[in-house]
C-alpha cells in the first residue's frame, strides 16, 4: 500500500450520498492536476462519512506538452496551468468551498522546475499542491473504479494519462498488481510520433516500446485470470464514444460492455488516420487529436496481446479516487468540523483540532470568558465582533503546546499569526494572536514587538479582552471544568465573582485571583472571587 497523502482516520462509509439527508456538511474541492487535463470536483462531505458531488470542471491544459524529453515545464504550459487553476478556484469560491485538495501527477512530479511551479501556484492562487507517486495514483484510481464498476471478476484497469498510464490487476477484494508506467499519450506522442499520418517505421517503434514495457502486466493479468479491460480516462472514453457511434449506440459508454474487436476496429481507424480526418470526426476533442493515436495504439496492444473479449469504461477516475480517499482518511475531522458553518469559526476550530487541543478545557474557558464579557459590557462597551475574537483567542490560546510547554503563550501567538486563518483580516489575526498570548504570564507592554505594532485602539482592545481571558483561564486552572456557574456583581469598588464549583475550588480561585492583575490595571477595579462548594 502507498503512504497516505492525508492524515489517517477511520470511516464507516465510502460511498457517495444519495441525497441531502443530513443538514451539516463541509464543502470541499479536489483538483487532479494531470499532465493533460485538470479536473476539479466540488463535493459536500457529511459527518456520517458519505459525500455528495456538487459540481465538476475539466480544463484541457496539456501541462506536460513539450517537457517530457527534458523534464521541464515550459513557460507556456505553466501559464495555461495557472489560468486553469484561477478558473477552478473562482468556481470553487463561488460554490462556497471551505478548503481545497490539489494533487499533481507525472508532469509536475518529474519536472526539474516542478517545485517552482508549485510555489508559483501557491503565491498566485493560494492553492497548495501535493505531488503523488505513480503507486499512489494507481491505488486511488482503483478506489474510484471499484465504486463505479462491478469488479466481481478479475479485471485489468487501464488509465491513460498524458505522462503516465496506470495498470491495475484487481477485483472487488483489492488490487493484486498495480504499477504506473511512463506510457502516457502525450509522452508517447512526443517521443515517437512526428509524421502525419504516422509512418510505418514510427508505428513499429511505438508498438515495440509499448510491448517491451507491458510484459510484467500481461504476466500478472494472465496469472489472475483477467478476461476484461476497464478503462478510466478521457482518451479511453473518447475511443469508447467512437465505438458506440459505430455500433449505433451513440452516447452509451458507461454501464455498457463493448466487444474488444469493436474497440480494435476504432483504434485501427485512428492509427491510420491523419490529423485532418481526426479533427473532422465527431467525438474527438480538438485538444486530443494529436495524442489519441498513441493512446489508441496502447489500448490496441493491450487488447490484442492480452486476448480479452470485453472492454468497459468507468465514469470515475483519479479525481473521484482522491475524493473517496480524503473522506475515508479524514472522517473524524469532517465529523468534528461539519457543525461549524461560519468559515472563520471553522478555520479556528480546525487549527485547534489539528494541533491536538485539550477540547474540554478550551471550550470551558471560552464559555467562561464569554460569560465574563457579557457580565462586564457596561465597563468595556464592546460589541458582537469583539466578543467573537475573544472566543477564538480562548479556543487557540494553548496551541503553542504543539511547540513547547515552556512559554507556550508566546508560541501560540506565533502559530496564530502564521496559520493562514480563513475569513480574517490581518488586523483581526493580530488581535486574536495578541489576546491569546496574554492569557497568562507577563502583562502587555510596548516592549513586546507584536503588541507595539498594534494601533492605540487595538492595544486597548487587547488589554480588555485579554484581561477577561486571563480570569477565565484561571477559573479552570485545574483543567477539570470545576466551575459550574458564577454570578457577577459589578460595584464601584470591585468586580465580585460568586463561583459555584463541583469540587474543592482553592486552586481555581487562587489562579483567577493571581490573573486578575491585568483586569485591575485595565479597568481600575480589583476582582474578588467568592466560592460556594458542593
Amino acid at each position: 500500500m502507498p503512504a497516505p497523502i492525508y492524515p489517517a482516520a477511520t470511516s464507516p462509509v465510502t460511498a457517495p450520498r444519495e441525497s441531502h439527508g443530513a443538514p451539516e456538511a463541509i464543502r470541499l474541492c479536489v483538483i487532479d492536476i494531470g499532465s493533460n487535463s485538470f479536473h476539479s470536483v466540488v463535493f459536500d462531505a457529511f459527518p456520517d462519512g458519505t459525500f455528495e458531488i456538487v459540481d465538476k470542471l475539466k480544463e484541457m491544459v496539456r501541462l506536460g506538452e513539450g517537457g517530457f524529453r527534458n523534464h521541464h515545464l515550459t513557460d507556456e504550459a505553466q501559464q495555461r496551468g495557472l489560468d486553469a487553476l484561477h478558473k477552478i478556484k473562482k468556481m470553487g469560491d463561488e460554490d462556497g468551498v471551505a478548503d481545497y485538495v490539489a494533487c499533481a501527477t507525472s508532469a509536475v512530479r518529474e519536472a526539474d522546475n516542478g517545485g517552482a511551479f508549485i510555489e508559483r501556484v501557491r503565491e498566485e492562487t493560494g492553492l497548495y499542491i501535493r505531488t503523488i507517486s505513480g503507486e499512489t495514483e494507481a491505488e486511488l484510481i482503483y478506489k474510484a473504479v471499484r465504486q463505479a464498476v462491478d469488479l466481481s471478476e478479475p479485471s485489468l484497469l487501464v488509465d491513460i494519462g498524458g505522462g503516465s498510464t496506470e495498470f491495475i490487476v484487481a477485483d472487488r477484494s483489492g488490487t493484486h498488481f498495480a504499477t504506473s508506467l511512463k506510457l502516457g499519450a502525450a509522452r508517447l506522442t512526443e517521443e515517437f510520433v512526428s509524421t502525419d499520418p504516422v509512418s510505418k517505421t514510427e508505428f513499429q517503434a511505438l508498438r515495440a516500446h509499448i510491448r517491451k514495457e507491458l510484459g510484467p502486466i500481461f504476466r500478472a493479468a494472465h496469472d489472475a485470470g483477467v478476461k476484461r479491460v476497464v478503462g478510466s480516462s478521457g482518451t479511453l472514453q473518447n475511443i469508447a464514444s467512437l465505438a458506440a457511434s459505430a455500433s449505433g449506440e451513440a452516447g452509451q459508454i458507461f454501464d455498457y460492455v463493448f466487444d474488444a474487436l469493436t474497440i480494435r476496429r476504432v483504434t485501427k481507424t485512428l492509427m491510420t488516420s491523419d490529423r485532418a480526418q481526426r479533427l473532422a470526426t465527431p467525438g474527438i476533442q480538438e485538444k486530443r487529436v494529436d495524442q489519441i493515436v498513441a493512446g489508441a495504439t496502447l489500448i490496441d496492444v493491450v487488447l490484442k496481446d492480452l486476448g480479452v473479449k470485453r472492454f468497459e469504461v468507468s465514469p470515475d477516475a483519479l479525481r473521484e479516487g482522491i475524493v473517496i480517499d480524503f473522506v475515508e482518511r479524514n472522517y473524524k475531522w469532517i465529523k468534528r468540523l461539519a457543525p461549524f458553518h461560519n468559515v472563520r469559526r471553522r478555520s479556528v476550530y480546525d487549527l485547534a483540532i489539528r494541533l491536538r487541543w485539550d477540547e474540554a478545557h478550551a471550550r470551558h474557558v471560552a464559555r467562561l470568558a464569554l460569560a465574563l464579557f457579557d457580565a462586564t459590557t457596561s465597563l468595556h462597551g464592546r460589541g458582537e465582533g469583539d466578543r467573537e475574537l475573544l472566543e477564538y483567542a480562548a479556543v487557540l490560546r494553548d496551541v503553542g503546546y504543539a511547540i513547547s510547554r515552556r512559554s507556550h503563550h508566546k508560541h501560540s501567538l506565533y502559530i496564530i499569526k502564521h496559520a493562514d486563518l480563513k475569513g480574517f483580516t490581518p488586523d483581526e489575526v493580530a488581535l486574536v494572536a495578541n489576546i491569546a498570548r496574554y492569557h497568562r504570564a507577563g502583562m502587555p507592554t510596548e516592549r513586546h514587538a507584536d503588541y507595539a505594532a498594534l494601533s492605540d485602539a487595538h492595544r486597548r482592545l487587547v488589554d480588555e479582552l485579554a484581561s477577561l481571558l486571563r480570569l477565565a483561564n484561571g477559573l479552570d486552572r485545574s483543567h477539570f471544568q470545576n466551575v459550574i456557574h458564577f454570578d457577577t456583581e459589578l460595584a464601584d469598588s470591585a468586580l465580585y465573582l460568586d463561583v459555584q464549583t463541583k469540587a474543592d475550588p482553592q486552586l481555581d480561585i487562587w489562579a483567577a485571583e493571581r490573573g486578575a492583575g491585568l483586569f485591575e490595571r485595565t479597568f481600575g477595579l480589583p476582582v474578588v472571587v467568592r466560592a460556594e462548594y458542593g
